[in-house]
Formats: structure tokens, C-alpha cells, sequence
């Protein structure tokens, strides 16, 4: 893999706005301003480190198989941060496998191996990103460009697949966000989303999850004009929503049928979403290659000396803490996760291009994985003023 410059579009700015990439732009405390999106550069791989990410990527979604049978055989709740009150649901819709959509595996990739990170399995981002890379490739270097990016198609063919399995009560579908995200990402997430719904044939409503009804006497949840939500994707994490007021009717009216809801992705990927498989997955797979050693936080080895400690649910390096050779060489910013506990990765090096570290996001739909996304920091953490960088594939 290789970093190589490249020539801005004139007016790039606007070209990423009208594809969707309106939070290209962050705003700093003292007044300056980072670009998200970077094309001044991009990454080159061989189609050969595409077969191995692909390859790599199928295998460990075997393994969260796996992985999430040992926690509900074991009863790993409580030790994963995630509530009794929960846990029957996640038990029954394991079993029943309602539909889930998508998700993003994370990589380091400078040793030879694709290390895994973690996987985003619950509302993971950058799909917007992903699409306009594939418009930045043709407009830079031709029709005749590859890249590793069918993430669109599949998204499409996925809700086709729903649609056509009558998985999705009357082909309706909801596709929720925050007001509370104040950038605009989680907004074009869910709208973008709903657009692959849309071209797949769906009826779709955009609806902010403040905005989400609940009618008494086992009514249901309605949206902002009353009507039933039937099935919802929500970009609201699991953890949050068993936070809220309407915890207990969203697990006690979950499922198919009058006054019942469809959440995607399902609560059974609280198993998924959950730093702490990354511990499960290494006890049960020792020594494989593609995984870093990984330990529910107090277990680790006290010979351990350079590590990564994460919060079971923290996002964008929050609360993260990178160690090497015994020193703290980074913290991430204070976002009051860890209560729900931590665990402690040993620390991989991510390399160095130029001074930047990518971490490689390999997109899964259903269970297959469909694309790749790169984000890369001039630190250790990777946060929300990293950059996204596009790719080409050559050789």
C-alpha cells in the first residue's frame, strides 16, 4: 500500500457538498479549521491486499459468529456493560435473526497482517464518504479506474432482498437520527441510507428520533404524523436508546405484527457493537493473525507495557488511552465513557505515511464485505478530526 499526492478539482468543495459530504469542514475552538475530506492525496493497493482484506474480513465475521454464542452460553452481560433487563431480547433475536443491514471493520495494516481493531457493527459512519470517493476516482483518473467500493450496490440489493423476502412489514421503512448530532454526518448518514431503501423499491420517511411517538395501551410507536413505524433504522446506538424513557416499550413492542417495531440494526448486535468481543474473540481464537491480544480490563498481563485502553462503548477515541513502553503517548478527549467498563488491546503500530496513521475500514453488508474506507490521524487515536482519504486499486 502506498500514499501518493494528487491535484485537487477546482472547486471541490462544492462538487463533495452536492454528492452529500456537507461536514467536509471542522470548525475548531480557536477559529481555525480542519478539512475532513482530503484529496490532495490518496492510497494505492495491489488487488492482491484487496483479496486479503476481503478474505480477512469474511473469516472474522465467521468468528463474531462464534464469539457472540459464547457470551449468551456464557452469560457475558454484565461483563460486556450490557444490562440484564436486556439480555432475553438479545437471547430471542439471535436465535430469530431479524434483519440486519451493515457494518465496518477497522484495521491497522503495517505489519505484514491485517490486524483487526474493532468492528462497528451498530450505526458505524462514513458511508457518505465511501459513495463520493467513487465520483472523486472517476472525475481524477477515468472510467477506466478501479476501486474496491460496491458498498452502494449492495445496500440496494440488500433492502431488495428484505423487500422481496417480506421482511419488511408492507415495504415501509423509517430511517432515523439524532437532532443532537449537530454536524450534519449523522443526517446524511440516514438519508443517504434511506436512499438505498428508496432505490430498492421501499416507502421511506426521514424522521428525527426526538420526534419518535409512543401510543399508550400497546398502540405503538407512530411517527410525526401518527403513523405506525413498522420498521425503523435508527443511527441512535443501542446503549443510548436502552438509556431513554422508551426502553422498556422498545424491547417489550420489538418485532412483527400490529403495534410492533422492527429496529435495524436488531438489538442482538449489542454483542457486535461492544469493544468487549474483542476480548471474547481472542480467547477464543488465540494467536490468530488477524487479531490483537485483547483483554476485559484487569485481566491483562501484568507484563504488558504497550496497550490501547477502550471504553466497552465509547466512539471516536473517546475516553481512549495509548500506552508505549509504559508511557501515556496519548489520551483520547473526556467523553465520560468507561463506567461500562474498558479493554486493553495491545497496541499495534499503524504506520507511517508521511506522518499520517490510516486505519482501514472494510464495510461488510448483510455478512459480506463490499468496500474499503481510509481514515488516518497524525496521532495515535482515531477521532473525529481525523481525514478520509480515498483509494485507488492498481496491479
Amino acid at each position: 500500500m502506498q500514499r501518493r499526492t494528487s491535484t485537487a478539482r477546482p472547486d471541490w468543495q462544492k462538487t463533495i457538498e452536492s454528492q452529500g459530504l456537507v461536514y467536509w469542514r471542522t470548525d475548531l475552538p480557536d477559529g481555525s479549521s480542519l478539512s475532513y475530506w482530503d484529496e490532495e492525496h490518496h492510497y494505492v493497493l495491489r488487488m492482491d491486499e484487496v483479496l486479503e482484506m476481503e478474505r480477512v474480513a469474511r473469516e472474522l465475521m465467521q468468528l463474531l459468529v462464534d464469539a457472540g454464542d459464547h457470551v449468551i452460553e456464557q452469560n457475558l452481560f454484565a461483563k460486556m456493560g450490557i444490562p440484564e433487563f436486556a439480555a432475553a431480547r438479545i437471547r430471542e433475536t439471535w436465535e430469530s435473526e431479524p434483519p440486519m443491514l451493515y457494518g465496518r471493520f477497522d484495521f491497522a495494516y503495517t505489519t505484514g497482517d491485517l490486524k483487526l481493531l474493532e468492528y462497528n457493527a451498530d450505526t458505524p459512519t462514513c458511508l457518505v464518504e465511501t459513495a463520493v470517493q467513487w465520483h472523486w476516482m472517476r472525475d481524477v483518473f477515468g472510467d477506466e479506474a478501479d476501486q474496491w467500493n460496491r458498498v452502494h450496490e449492495a445496500l440496494v440489493e440488500r433492502w431488495i432482498e428484505l423487500r422481496e423476502g417480506f421482511r419488511i412489514p408492507d415495504g415501509e421503512a423509517h430511517f432515523m437520527h439524532s437532532h443532537a448530532e449537530r454536524s450534519g454526518e449523522d443526517f446524511m448518514t440516514a438519508a443517504y441510507l434511506l436512499h438505498t431503501a428508496r432505490e430498492a423499491g421501499l416507502k421511506t420517511t426521514l424522521l428525527p428520533i426526538e420526534e419518535l411517538g409512543l401510543l399508550p395501551d400497546d398502540g405503538g410507536f407512530v411517527d410525526h404524523e401518527g403513523n405506525p413505524v413498522k420498521t425503523a433504522f435508527k443511527l441512535y446506538p443501542w446503549e443510548w436508546m436502552l438509556e431513554q424513557e422508551f426502553a422498556a416499550p422498545a424491547i417489550e413492542r420489538m418485532g412483527v405484527g400490529p403495534g410492533l417495531t422492527q429496529w435495524i440494526e436488531p438489538i442482538w448486535k449489542l454483542l457486535w457493537a461492544n469493544k468487549g468481543i474483542l476480548a471474547v474473540l481472542w480467547e477464543l481464537n488465540p494467536g490468530h493473525p488477524n487479531l490483537l491480544p485483547a483483554w476485559f480490563a484487569g485481566e491483562e498481563p501484568n507484563e504488558l507495557s504497550s496497550y490501547v485502553s477502550k471504553p466497552i462503548f465509547a466512539r471516536e477515541g473517546a475516553n481512549t488511552t495509548v500506552v508505549i513502553d509504559g508511557e501515556v503517548v496519548e489520551t483520547g478527549p473526556d467523553e465520560s465513557y468507561g463506567a461500562e467498563g474498558y479493554v486493553i488491546q495491545e497496541y499495534v503500530d499503524l504506520g507511517n505515511y508521511g506522518g499520517n496513521r490510516p486505519v482501514l475500514g472494510v464495510w461488510t453488508v448483510d455478512m459480506e464485505p463490499q468496500g474499503l474506507g481510509i481514515r488516518e490521524s497524525t496521532g495515535f487515536i482515531t477521532n473525529n478530526q481525523s481525514r478520509f482519504v480515498p483509494h485507488i486499486i492498481e496491479g
